[in-house]
């Protein structure tokens, strides 16, 4: 009889992370089935999506507590058909504020479901207040940075290191020149990206910073040429309403986002996943990040690591400087964007360092490695479940 699979990613970066381990997990076995929150790139590997969850757009508590009623109502769904389709586990990937909720209620209900957590929450940087959830809920551990694992082991989880899927995408074959001729830009322009994130409440807060950035750095540096990259899950019009108050003439493109960062000579890049795609890519970048005033007071309160980049906690020193809330000046950032344009040596450092501190992510094949330890798990757990009645 096919496995039945219930698996639950909540935004953007998680819907393709998903994807690509249905298609790996089908690869293995076939005839398996998949269905929960997600998105649609899950929803085109053939998985049955309740609600599109990339549809939502909240950055921090305060975003949370605006959009609350609608997290509640996808929760309460998604656990009511859970109960009633009677799968064979539970996967969750990454966002843990939902996602340990859901996978709590989950095992109040069904004591005796597996649950599978791919992209581990980030405990080890907020202080380990979730531990405690995480070991009485979660069965076992799918890790994509390879610190995590010894500390999750240590504290008595379950735990395996897969690797990062985002090696899966990267171009490491695709160079900058053949890059720029396959995307149809000018070869003698020096470009910069600006990356402002996937919801609309980061669009709104961060691509003005970085507007006023490319004005300040374009007076200084008029040759530059600047290219804005738009999400899916972000309405056009909010990128043209904040374009419309400044004056600055940017090229704007939607997809190909990993041969477009490969032929930047630069980027301005929100916290998230888009950093390490850029790092990946070899662009030196600047990292930025505003959220609402609540949502940073908390994580100042809660924090434990000095970076907030995952570039920078690999290396284990700043390599990608940081512009976080006040100090994410247009000003400031323009000069220092100047200054690393300017400096062959320092911008050559970046590149070096940034290549070092991503080679310490290991080989592609998270993916295939993930689904493949977690089909073997659950037929292990199956055929010991079978065996206990026979040998009593």
């Amino acid at each position: 009889m096919p496995k039945k699979i219930f698996l639950i990613a909540c935004e953007a970066s998680g819907d393709a992370h998903a994807a690509h381990l249905i298609r790996e997990w089908k690869k293995i076995e076939p005839e398996t089935e998949f269905r929960g929150l997600g998105g649609p790139q899950m929803a085109s590997a053939g998985f049955t999506l309740l609600q599109d969850m990339t549809k939502m757009s909240a950055l921090g508590f305060g975003d949370v507590i605006r959009q609350y009623g609608t997290y509640r109502k996808y929760f309460y769904q998604a656990l009511a058909d859970l109960l009633q389709w009677q799968p064979d586990a539970l996967v969750v990937v990454d966002s843990p504020a939902f996602n340990l909720r859901f996978a709590k209620k989950a095992r109040q209900h069904r004591k005796d479901i597996p649950i599978l957590y791919y992209i581990c929450p980030q405990i080890w940087a907020w202080g380990g207040r979730r531990i405690r959830t995480v070991r009485k809920t979660i069965t076992k551990m799918f890790s994509i940075l390879p610190f995590e694992v010894d500390f999750y082991r240590k504290a008595g989880m379950a735990c395996e290191y897969v690797g990062h899927p985002l090696l899966e995408r990267a171009r490491w074959d695709l160079m900058p020149a053949e890059a720029r001729r396959q995307l149809g830009m000018p070869a003698d322009i020096r470009t910069v990206g600006l990356l402002p994130g996937s919801r609309k409440s980061e669009v709104e807060r961060i691509l003005p910073i970085m507007a006023a950035a490319a004005i300040e750095l374009q007076k200084e540096l008029p040759d530059l040429v600047f290219y804005l990259a738009e999400s899916s899950n972000v309405d056009r019009s909010v990128y043209d309403q904040v374009l419309s108050r400044f004056p600055i003439q940017v090229e704007r493109f939607s997809d190909k986002l990993d041969e477009h960062l490969r032929a930047f000579d630069f980027a301005l890049v929100a916290s998230g996943t888009a950093t390490l795609q850029t790092a990946l890519a070899n662009t030196p970048y600047f990292l930025l990040y505003k959220a609402s005033w609540s949502t940073y007071f908390l994580g100042r309160q809660l924090i434990r690591v000095p970076y907030l980049g995952l570039v920078n906690l690999l290396a284990g020193k700043s390599v990608v400087p940081e512009f976080i809330q006040w100090a994410a000046h247009p000003g400031v950032i323009a000069r220092e964007a100047r200054i690393l344009l300017s400096n062959r040596y320092r911008y050559d450092t970046m590149k070096r360092e940034l290549f070092d501190a991503c080679s310490k992510l290991g080989k592609e094949g998270a993916s295939r490695k993930a689904a493949k330890l977690m089909t073997s798990f659950l037929a292990r757990r199956q055929n010991t479940a079978m065996e206990i009645p026979a040998a009593q």
